[in-house]
């Protein structure tokens, strides 16, 4: 099997092959369900990565644990090297075992946990480990740098065009859907900046969450607002604009500082034009969502944007589809979970549910088998085969035209209905109705 679009655990593409025809019925059906009254979407990962794109989170962990020879020059100063291995073997950390080696994540919080830790037994138990937290800091500091760096993909600056442009046909076919309808949500678990950059290049408004103009502060009470325009002076009639998008960066953004004002409630802010050398000055960069709450300001801004994910999500006739999430996040899922029991929730899940690793088929996304399982007719997972994927890597299948549909320029590009076009398409119908009918009256 080389593509699948189950609805339920039914393949509704089980005898089907050709890529036109499998393309315009997934468009059709997507079609009718982004028509939703309240629409969402979740951007993993796997949307930011490709050619002059951002490494996955696999690739990243290789070159932070174990960098290669030949690594770019300028990762040289943000890698591992013999004194962190050290101080990781001290503190018995493998990161050369699971859940580490595959997620930085997972490594990170872990660190954090460990840093917690130990403040609190020097806390009750007036113990020193200032030589521990100061070793774990460097660990730390040492992994955020890593990260920042590779997210903001300055190493492939003004060359990552053709990611940007398919975020730009994403957001360009999202923002034409009926203006009747919500506005869409778009929640993200990437750092990066690429969402921000293919809206401010359409010329879309979005909000993120933060207010203000010369400072820009977190603000949750945004969320709530939308961008309207006056329609009758004389009588103050105010119309929400068509294109409109509320972005939500769940686990941070590359942008994202500490920094403490008087007339602020809330301490995260967010720089604009920003580049690794700049961020570096700042004291407390790119905040992440540790399992552990920090303190009260870094608990905030997840608290609230989870909350929010939470509260659009499970509003009555919503859809949520996901692209590029693996479902691994935990907190993640059970909000998802918590939506199906909500029974006009509808859940479409662009994955390739396992991976193809050493030339065996391993299953990896455990937890889309699982919703997979449920026989939900509400569940749809669309993608290719990722054993079948993983063949074509190999040059053991060469197809010229081969798309996998769960990428996400192929979503963008192929299966993401055009609204504008639906629209074009139907003033037309109505022309030609319009002709025929004039046509018989002067008959």
């Amino acid at each position: 099997m080389k593509h699948f679009f189950y609805k339920g655990s039914q393949d509704t593409l089980l005898k089907e092959s050709d890529f036109e025809k499998i393309k315009e019925n997934i468009k059709k059906d997507l079609s009718k369900i982004l028509d939703t009254r309240n629409l969402s979407f979740l951007i993993g990962s796997g949307c930011s990565l490709g050619k002059n794109g951002i490494p996955t989170m696999k690739q990243l962990a290789d070159n932070l644990f174990e960098p290669k020879a030949d690594l770019n020059e300028n990762l040289k100063d943000k890698v591992f090297e013999a004194k962190h291995i050290e101080i990781l073997e001290k503190f018995k950390i493998n990161y050369k075992n699971e859940p580490f080696r595959s997620n930085l994540e997972t490594f990170l919080g872990t660190l954090y946990s460990y840093r917690f830790y130990l403040e609190k037994l020097q806390e009750a138990e007036e113990m020193a480990f200032d030589t521990d937290l100061k070793d774990l800091n460097l660990i730390i500091e040492r992994t955020k740098d890593y990260i920042l760096y590779e997210c903001l993909n300055e190493k492939n600056k003004g060359n990552d065009g053709n990611i940007v442009d398919v975020y730009q046909q994403f957001y360009r076919k999202l923002s034409l859907r009926d203006s009747n309808l919500q506005k869409p949500n778009v929640f993200t678990t990437n750092y990066d900046l690429f969402s921000e950059r293919a809206m401010d290049n359409l010329g879309i408004s979005y909000t993120n969450g933060f207010s203000g103009f010369v400072e820009r502060f977190f603000n949750p009470s945004i969320f709530n607002y939308a961008l309207a325009e006056q329609m009758d002076i004389s009588s103050l009639k105010w119309s929400v604009i068509d294109s409109f998008i509320y972005l939500f960066k769940i686990h941070g953004s590359v942008n994202w500082v500490e920094k403490e004002s008087n007339n602020k409630l809330f301490s995260i802010q967010e720089l604009q034009d920003v580049n690794y050398a700049k961020l570096k000055t700042e004291a407390n960069y790119m905040i992440y969502p540790s399992p552990l709450k920090q303190n009260a300001s870094l608990g905030s801004p997840y608290a609230d944007l989870f909350r929010e994910f939470q509260k659009r999500i499970t509003q009555k006739q919503s859809t949520l589809v996901t692209m590029g999430f693996s479902f691994g996040d935990e907190h993640i899922n059970n909000i998802i979970y918590q939506a199906l029991t909500i029974p006009s929730f509808r859940l479409v899940i662009f994955s390739d549910i396992g991976n193809h690793v050493d030339g065996k088929y391993e299953a990896s996304r455990k937890n889309i088998e699982k919703l997979k399982d449920l026989n939900d007719p509400r569940i749809w997972i669309i993608g290719t085969d990722a054993e079948y994927d993983g063949l074509l890597q190999e040059g053991k299948i060469i197809e010229k035209d081969h798309k996998e549909l769960h990428f996400f320029d192929t979503i963008a590009n192929d299966l993401f209905p055009d609204f504008t076009q639906d629209d074009i398409d139907e003033a037309n119908k109505k022309l030609i109705e319009l002709i025929r009918t004039k046509g018989k009256g002067n008959d």
